[in-house]
């Protein structure tokens, strides 16, 4: 059923042009002038507005309003005065527009925990409890907690590492569902909304780039080597190992001599490199160690980056900005890109467009202002191979 959440006329006022990327300021002419005092003034009337004196009854217990109620006041009548233009594209008012939009999918949305904690947003994808997901923010004991609030035990059916997708199971029936096609047009520039548990979506943005393939970029094991100048044996000698990396989890010393990766023999610091450079972030590798006289193997999970460990260029500092990024958001053999602004737990649900339908699911955030998602088209093949088991992930 085509979704008609308002009128035409509406719309284009409401979503046309698209908000500009630029921070222009929506603050009036008069105020950009204003003296100081003039401004503080008025925020204080925007604060406490003039009331008429109403009793109290002596049992209202009510007591003075607390600090963090008054500085919630205080952001909120700053934002009605100066507020970055490119906010209100994903403000509360723009999201509540598209509540009838998400109403559907988001009755399939479900929230998936690890160990109590919200990893990912997931969409069920058959009524006797099948879940879409992402997969690399599995771990730990998982659970399904559905918008009804119900919360399900859930099990890893299967895993597609290519596309970071995996299928949950939990122990339900007659759970409602998404309702999927591969004939659902993508266009660049139409807005796409993402559903949570709330009526509201949780983000809301417009599509930037159609479906194409996502670059490899390798994974970081975060240590820094010998040059091998200095006589070193045979393999790759650690001379630090960087705080936060997966080198540190795994229990990579220094004076370690790292001498295969994944079984391949490794001669020197070139060889090292090669072969970690083959792998994309939260891929593990299994290290074989030469610890002084004893042979220590480890397995150790990259990153995609390491802090202090390179200078941070500008593209990186400008997308670190505003949120924490996707640690796996490299290397998808296909995926659109959105600029709705989503945190990693709220990717691996439902992408749907102005009419309600899902074109996708979110699986990263790449940027500032990137977002991706892998399309429906390229999901349904891969969640009934998912679906049949013959992907189960291995036993640890």
């Amino acid at each position: 059923m085509t979704l008609l959440p308002i009128s035409r006329d509406a719309r284009d006022k409401l979503f046309s042009p698209a908000p500009s990327t630029k921070a222009e300021l929506t603050m009036p002419t008069f105020l950009q002038h204003a003296h100081p005092l003039v401004l503080t003034s008025l925020v204080f009337c925007v604060l406490c507005p003039i009331a008429p004196a109403q009793d109290k009854d002596e049992n209202d217990a009510e007591g003075p309003p607390s600090m963090e109620g008054a500085r919630e006041a205080f952001r909120d009548a700053i934002e009605r005065i100066w507020v970055p233009r490119q906010r209100l594209a994903d403000g509360p008012y723009v999201r509540g527009a598209f509540k009838e939009v998400i109403a559907e999918a988001g009755e399939a949305t479900v929230r998936v925990r690890s160990d109590g904690r919200t990893v990912a947003l997931g969409g069920i994808v058959g009524p006797d409890g099948w879940v879409l997901t992402k997969a690399s923010r599995l771990k730990g004991r998982l659970t399904a907690l559905l918008r009804d609030k119900r919360e399900f035990d859930a099990r890893i059916v299967g895993v597609d590492r290519e596309h970071d997708l995996a299928v949950l199971k939990i122990d339900a029936k007659e759970l409602p569902s998404l309702k999927l096609s591969g004939e659902t047009g993508i266009m660049a520039g139409a807005w796409v909304a993402t559903p949570g548990l709330d009526p509201v979506p949780v983000a809301v943005g417009v599509v930037s780039v159609l479906p194409r393939k996502i670059p490899h970029r390798p994974g970081i094991l975060g240590v820094q080597l010998g040059d091998g100048e200095r006589g070193d044996p045979a393999g790759a000698l650690v001379l630090k190992v960087f705080a936060d990396s997966g080198a540190e989890a795994a229990g990579v010393l220094v004076n370690d001599v790292i001498t295969r990766v994944n079984g391949q023999r490794v001669k020197s610091r070139a060889d090292l490199i090669r072969e970690v450079r083959r792998f994309s972030p939260l891929d593990q590798v299994d290290l074989e160690l030469q610890r002084g006289e004893k042979k220590v193997i480890v397995t150790a999970t990259l990153s995609g980056a390491v802090k202090n460990m390179f200078p941070q260029s500008r593209s990186q500092y400008q997308n670190s900005l505003g949120s924490e990024l996707s640690q796996r958001r490299f290397g998808f053999p296909i995926a659109l890109q959105h600029d709705a602004v989503l945190k990693p737990n709220e990717c691996g649900g439902p992408l749907v467009n102005l009419d309600g339908e899902v074109i996708g699911f979110n699986i990263a955030r790449a940027g500032r202002t990137e977002s991706y998602a892998i399309p429906t088209k390229t999901v349904l093949p891969l969640m009934y191979k998912l679906m049949s088991g013959e992907q189960a992930p291995e036993e640890e």
